[in-house]
């Protein structure tokens, strides 16, 4: 089963590049904050944010899924934005995390919030994240990264 995107708590969806391309899916789902996980223009989201003048909320944060690449460098920008999706600041609360597969880049914001926002482990949000997205897997150097994440997360409640 190949969904483009899975609710992973209420209002926090994991998906695909074919769920941001699907407007209709989005308001389907109430959804008008969009966080992409990807490098380049995507202008495939073209359509998708002028769809019939709605408002789109949209941030966008330039990795490849390398496990090089610095994911701890922007996962305060893109919790930030998730939160403030969910606490309903930008719309109706309802956010699409999505890189091109849902499965490695955007599954790690997801990770990182609910860390951050629960207060849990990395192995717990992830077993979260895969009991919704079963194929939800970041790679080696975002998991090593999402630990490091977590000790932060830990320090900063301890202060």
């Amino acid at each position: 089963m190949n969904e483009p995107m899975n609710e992973i708590i209420p209002g926090l969806y994991l998906g695909d590049i074919f769920a941001a391309r699907n407007p209709t899916l989005l308001r389907e789902n109430g959804i008008f904050n969009i966080l992409t996980i990807a490098r380049g223009t995507l202008g495939l989201l073209n359509n998708t944010l002028k769809e019939d003048g709605n408002a789109f909320q949209h941030v966008q944060i330039e990795l490849d899924d390398l496990p090089d690449e610095k994911l701890l460098d922007q996962l305060e920008k893109g919790v930030g934005f998730i939160d403030k999706a969910l606490d309903g600041q930008d719309g109706n609360g309802k956010i699409l995390v999505h890189c091109l597969q849902g499965m490695s880049r955007s599954c790690s914001f997801v990770v990182a919030y609910l860390v951050w926002k629960d207060d849990i482990t990395v192995g717990k949000a992830l077993e979260i994240v895969q009991e919704k997205r079963k194929k939800a897997r970041p790679n080696a150097g975002f998991y090593r990264q999402l630990v490091e994440w977590e000790a932060r997360c830990k320090e900063k409640k301890a202060a």
